[in-house]
C-alpha cells in the first residue's frame, strides 16, 4: 500500500506549510509523517512532477480507514505474538506451522528485534478462534507463543466441551 492509496481530493492549504510525501511513497512513510505533521495532514505530490503538483492529501483519519482495511474483523480469529532466536525468524516457516493446524496467516508483522543477535517478536492474526491449536504447532517448528487474544466469546473451545461431556457421562454411570 502506498500514500496515492490514502490520498483525498486536494484541498488549498491557508497560509500554513503542509508537509508533503510521494504519491509512491510507502504506507510505514506515511505513517511516521503524519505523526508529525502540523494539524496531522499531509500534501501527496504527484511522482515525476517538476512543479511539486499537489495529487491530494492525507488526514489522520483517511490513514486510520486505509489501516483499519488491512485488518478486517472476522466472526472468528486470534492473535498471537511469538518470539524465536535471533536468526530463527522465516517468515514461510511461520506460515507453514499456521497451516499446519488448519488455519490461515491473515496478518504478520515484525514488531522488534531486527538487529543482529537479537530475539524477533512477531504479532500473527490467523483465522482460528482456537488459538492453542496454532501455538502448538508453532512450538514444533521452533517459535514460542507469548501472547494470545481470541475475538471468540467463548471461553472453552469444542474439545473441551466434549471432553466435559464425557466425564460427567462417566459420573452418571
Amino acid at each position: 500500500m502506498i500514500a496515492k492509496d490514502a490520498a483525498k481530493a486536494h484541498i488549498e492549504p491557508d497560509s500554513v506549510k503542509i508537509p508533503a510525501v510521494a504519491e509512491s511513497a510507502p504506507l510505514g512513510v506515511v505513517l511516521e509523517k503524519i505523526q508529525s505533521a502540523p494539524g496531522g495532514v499531509l500534501r501527496v505530490i504527484c511522482d515525476g512532477d517538476d512543479d511539486n503538483a499537489c495529487s491530494g492529501i492525507i488526514t489522520k483519519d483517511t490513514i486510520i480507514s486505509t489501516c483499519a482495511g488491512l485488518f478486517p474483523q472476522l466472526q472468528e480469529s486470534t492473535e498471537l505474538t511469538i518470539v524465536c532466536p535471533a536468526g530463527h525468524y522465516s517468515a514461510s516457516s511461520i506460515a507453514h506451522a499456521v497451516e499446519d493446524a488448519d488455519a490461515h496467516l491473515l496478518n504478520l508483522n515484525v514488531t522488534q528485534g531486527t538487529l543482529p543477535n537479537s530475539a524477533t517478536t512477531v504479532e500473527i492474526r490467523v483465522n482460528h478462534s482456537r488459538g492453542s491449536m496454532v501455538a502448538r504447532s508453532l512450538m514444533r517448528y521452533g517459535y514460542e507463543t507469548i501472547a494470545m487474544r481470541s475475538s471468540s466469546a467463548d471461553p472453552f473451545d469444542e474439545t473441551t466441551v466434549q471432553r466435559a461431556n464425557a466425564l460427567l457421562h462417566l459420573l452418571d454411570v
